[in-house]
This record gives structure tokens, sequence and C-alpha cells, in this order.
């Protein structure tokens, strides 16, 4: 008797854990705060580089809006002065809004003789210009004999709004906030005349 009992027992435990361990693995509760615990720093870190990797993208176009957009208005005159520059200038604030970082500017005049492309006339705004009669390197498939050329360089950084992810070692993610060096450059060719000067009076 006291075997059936001590069978009966073992056998109505192992059936009672069976039933717990049944009803742990079909309880569905708690399976989508669960999921979202996983998922949701994930979905967050996608968003995060999404807005960084947007707005780096939209400085770097507006970076070039200014560059071709100040190297289109050099050509349209044969002659300008450093106020008339200064004021041409000032357009690149504005269309690089709301991106406020500081721009570095750099427009030179450019001559191709001889199959070598020096400097005529170069400013600088925010850096340093070109020394005249310096070689400027220029793309083989507009350096052509006689070609004068207006070269905008626009160089600016894009500082991310939160940051980026970067890995300096296995299984080590760390934020970063080191701005990136961007850098645009144009080559135009005057509209009107062979040729574009900078003097102190143009009339």
């Amino acid at each position: 008797m006291k075997t059936a009992s001590f069978k009966d027992n073992m056998k109505a435990r192992l059936e009672s854990l069976r039933l717990a361990v049944s009803a742990f693995r079909d309880d569905i509760k708690g399976v989508a705060a669960i999921e979202f615990a996983f998922i949701a720093p994930l979905m967050l870190l996608l968003y995060v580089g999404t807005i960084e990797i947007s707005g780096a993208l939209s400085a770097n176009r507006k970076l070039s809006r200014v560059s071709s957009t100040l190297g289109d208005l050099i050509t349209q005159a044969e002659c300008f002065t450093d106020p008339v520059l200064n004021d041409i200038i000032e357009i690149a604030d504005d269309i690089m809004y709301p991106y406020s970082n500081t721009l570095k500017i750099r427009l030179s005049g450019v001559l191709v003789e001889s199959g070598t492309a020096k400097v005529k006339w170069s400013r600088g705004y925010g850096t340093t210009p070109v020394a005249t009669g310096s070689i400027y390197t220029v793309p083989n498939k507009i350096k052509i004999d006689g070609n004068f050329l207006v070269a905008a360089r626009i160089e600016t950084s894009y500082t991310p709004a939160v940051g980026w992810l970067a890995t300096h070692k296995v299984g080590d993610l760390s934020k970063e906030t080191t701005a990136i060096q961007m850098e645009e450059e144009m080559f135009l060719r005057p509209r009107i005349g062979n040729n574009i000067e900078v003097k102190g009076n143009c009339s």
C-alpha cells in the first residue's frame, strides 16, 4: 500500500509539473512587451541614424549649391571689385540656412596656358587665398589652352545633432560627435568675354 501511495504521489507531482510547464509554454501574456524591449532600441537607433544621415546629405547638397551659385554669379561679368565680391559672398549664408557652420570660401581666376593652369587672382573668405601665379589643379577634361576658369571652392563642417556610433574595438560601441569635414569645388567658364578681372575700379 505504501508503494502504491508513493507512486501515486510521484505521478501526481509529475502531472502537476507537466501541467505547469504546459501552462507556461502556452501563456502568451507579456510577449508583446518582451518583443518591444528587444526591438525598441534597434528602432530608436535606426530613427536617429536616419535623421543624422539625412542632415549630413542635406548640408552637403547645400554646400554644392553654394559653390555652383557663387561660381555662376562670378562668371556673369568681366570685372568685379572687392566690395561687390563681398556682397556676393553674403549669399552663401542664406543658401546654407539652417546650417550655420562657418564657411571657408575661396574664389580663384585660373588661366590655362601651355597645358598649365595658373592663378591670375584669388580671394579667400575665412581661408587663405591662393598665391597669384601658382599652379592650380584643374581636371584634364577642361584643361584646354586659352581657357579661363573660375574655381569656387567651399569648405565647411557638419556636426551631428545627436552623434554617430563608432567602434574603436570589437564589442565596444561609443557615441562620436566629431564634425564631418565637407568640401565642394566647381569650375565655370566666363559667360561674357574670355576673361574675368578683379580690380579696384571696373569703370
